[in-house]
């Protein structure tokens, strides 16, 4: 298993390489994913690794990938959002929850100081995936009371070469 300084470096390394296609995108995408190459399996593995010493993070969840539904750069940040799909340890159900992510730009590239990263509703539920899949209007949109609200910096990475 990968350290979370070696996941945040090879997550960051796969935005710095994005950040032009997200720019040249002018339509909206249902789903940002292939465009964004690793990115939707780094930002669950990151976030899996941020929460796995949680006290209120289940130790039995693990964090399986995501679906990205916004990708956007916008006064020198790089925003993400969309999805995350996550199950339990011994059981084949999924569950769904919305994610955001940001990372500051600093002269178009990546900033590799300092992240936010902001996962689940406070008051609601998960979704099962199942339900989600039928329905993908679920988490069209961002709420504004996170469970998980994670800023990361002096973050201590090296840059990808």
């Amino acid at each position: 298993m990968k350290s979370l300084e070696e996941i945040e470096t090879m997550l960051f390394s796969e935005l710095q390489n994005c950040i032009g296609k997200i720019r040249s995108i002018n339509i909206d995408l249902e789903y940002y994913n292939e465009i964004m190459g690793d990115t939707s399996f780094l930002l669950a593995a990151l976030l899996e690794s941020l929460l796995k010493y949680r006290d209120d993070w289940n130790q039995k969840k693990w964090i399986d990938d995501c679906l990205i539904m916004k990708a956007e750069v916008i006064n020198n940040k790089l925003s993400i959002c969309g999805v995350m799909i996550w199950g339990i340890e011994n059981t084949t159900e999924q569950w769904t929850e919305p994610f955001f992510f940001e990372i500051e730009l600093s002269q178009n590239k990546i900033d590799f100081n300092a992240y936010r990263f902001l996962f689940g509703y406070l008051n609601n539920f998960e979704i099962p995936y199942e339900e989600f899949k039928q329905n993908r209007s679920y988490w069209k949109s961002i709420p504004q009371n996170w469970k998980y609200i994670i800023n990361r910096k002096n973050v201590k990475t090296r840059e990808p070469t």
